[in-house]
């Protein structure tokens, strides 16, 4: 497939002309800094402006419209997020893509003149956005079925339009196409970070196994093996995903960081966080409790799945937060400064930055795989959920030693994520650097300890803090430059935890006297009427 970047020159001459084309507009030029200069400042304005956690936080404000313009750079920067290995900016795309549906399907009720349902632009769509866009719209509109049943129902529409319309080679190579389609779009949005903006990608496990049960059957169809690369490590990364994150029925609790004082001071000095090897953690039987499990074999559903091979095949640096929002017991264990975060942004906040080169020797930078999933402290849940596993790769038509190989290579995931009952007072909230010999990292040291001391600006832009903290001061200052400079809806802001709130300034015109922070509690909150 040929990409094509936007072209300013088809910028139309009243762009921006309303709040997304700005935000588009912003987010394009910082990809272009971020790709001349990647570093973790660079990276934390890109994230800043593609990661919103509140329903009320984006804005519409003027003029209704989707230019052939707008659409170039939606499918550009699907590209960049592409070629970055910068799955929230993926996702964020989609997001626009169902975003700019829904507010045609509503300027569509009015009879306004040439505003139709269907937004006629988005034909220019890249193929993956545009089957999400049709399949997105009439979930949306129709309102009979579940978003999954929907995006199945527009692939068999699709295909079933273009069998008749097409010869029978040329079908064959449509037909292998759209499945590469499909399952791209699976793997992108297997990366969305909040269920409040898209609560419709949060799958059931019934859904997972009815979406890949699809999946197999289109690879069977155009003879296409699920283990052949890369098709194979697009399959293991989708399905850990969102096994992973349904865990706990995808949870939304806020995530916390516990530190002790002298470490929150040290850290807005250097802007780094320190990840330890999997070797260095506290618990000494780490990767032990899953290999356990298969000590005996009466809970396993299929024969294929015994004697797997668990040895690991890369270096592990884990960085442990906290689901507890304010734990004693956390707190006397690592700190009393408590860094509070309302979605996992923190996955490309840890992600490494490094560099790729082609064969002309040119480089470009790329971000490194962080994993992150909520511990398992369960037994009997780690069986179910292992069986589970095994359902969806049974799905494939290939053989059981392929299952096998296939299995075992997706459990490498899973190796850090089951630990102990004893540990369960932590809710722990992990995420898995894997890191890689040779490879051209940024912005990182090694010491002889096994630590990985990573800039980042993950300890300057809280989302909220609790319990008092020695760089309070400079975080604020931090924080007051960013909300000031890309916040575009009213919010209220809490003086005692720094808590930005979208979803609470909506209708409100002024604070009333019992109006409280929704993380801390204090009714010392400002409104900020922008």
């Amino acid at each position: 497939m040929k990409y094509e970047f936007v072209n300013t020159d088809q910028k139309p001459d009243d762009w921006p002309a309303n709040d997304l084309e700005q935000r588009l507009e912003n987010i394009n030029n910082q990809v272009g800094e971020f790709k001349k200069d990647p570093n973790y400042k660079n990276k934390e304005i890109l994230l800043s402006l593609i990661s919103d956690y509140d329903l009320n936080q984006r804005s519409m404000l003027g003029l209704h419209r989707t230019t052939i313009y707008e659409v170039k750079i939606l499918n550009s920067l699907y590209i960049e997020g592409f070629f970055l290995h910068l799955s929230l900016l993926r996702t964020f795309v989609y997001e626009v893509v169902g975003e700019k549906a829904r507010h045609q399907k509503v300027v569509s009720w009015f009879n306004i003149k040439n505003q139709d349902l269907y937004i006629e632009n988005f034909k220019y769509l890249m193929p993956q956005l545009r089957l999400y866009y049709l399949s997105y719209l009439f979930y949306s509109v129709d309102k009979d079925k579940p978003f999954p049943d929907k995006l199945i129902d527009q692939m068999k529409y699709t295909l079933q339009v273009y069998k008749k319309k097409l010869s029978k080679a040329e079908y064959k190579d449509f037909l292998s196409d759209y499945t590469n389609f499909y399952i791209t779009l699976l793997n992108d949005i297997s990366y969305f970070n909040c269920t409040k903006l898209t609560p419709f990608w949060a799958f059931s496990r019934d859904e997972i196994i009815k979406l890949y049960s699809f999946a197999s059957l289109l690879l069977e169809k155009i003879g296409d093996s699920p283990i052949k690369k890369p098709l194979k490590g697009v399959l293991m990364t989708s399905i850990s995903n969102y096994l992973l994150k349904s865990r706990n029925d995808y949870n939304e609790d806020y995530i916390c960081k516990y530190l002790p004082e002298n470490v929150a001071a040290q850290s807005a000095k250097n802007h780094e966080i320190w990840i330890s090897k999997i070797q260095n953690l506290n618990d000494d039987r780490e990767q032990l409790v899953i290999k356990e499990l298969f000590d005996k074999t009466d809970w396993i559903e299929y024969e294929w799945i015994k004697n797997l091979d668990f040895t690991p095949v890369r270096n592990y640096y884990v960085s442990c937060f906290s689901k507890h929002i304010s734990s004693e017991a956390m707190s006397e264990k690592y700190g009393k400064c408590i860094y509070g975060y309302k979605n996992d942004r923190l996955t490309v906040l840890l992600s490494p930055i490094y560099y790729l080169y082609n064969k002309k020797n040119e480089r470009h930078p790329t971000f490194g795989q962080v994993l992150a999933f909520d511990v398992l402290y369960d037994n009997e849940s780690a069986k179910s959920e292992i069986n589970f596993l095994a359902s969806i790769i049974n799905l494939f038509k290939i053989n059981e030693n392929e299952k096998k190989k296939f299995l075992e290579e997706i459990l490498q995931y899973w190796i850090l994520s089951i630990k102990d009952e004893k540990w369960s007072y932590e809710r722990e909230r992990r995420y898995v650097i894997f890191m890689y010999d040779g490879y051209d990292y940024q912005e990182l040291t090694l010491d002889d300890s096994g630590t990985l001391k990573l800039k980042s600006t993950i300890f300057m832009f809280p989302d909220f803090l609790l319990n008092e903290n020695p760089s309070k001061d400079y975080i604020r200052e931090l924080i007051d430059e960013k909300r000031f400079s890309i916040h575009a809806k009213p919010y209220i802001f809490c003086n005692e935890c720094l808590n930005i709130d979208f979803d609470s300034a909506i209708s409100i015109e002024k604070i009333s006297k019992d109006k409280t922070c929704s993380i801390c509690n204090s009714k010392n909150i400002d409104y900020n009427n922008i």
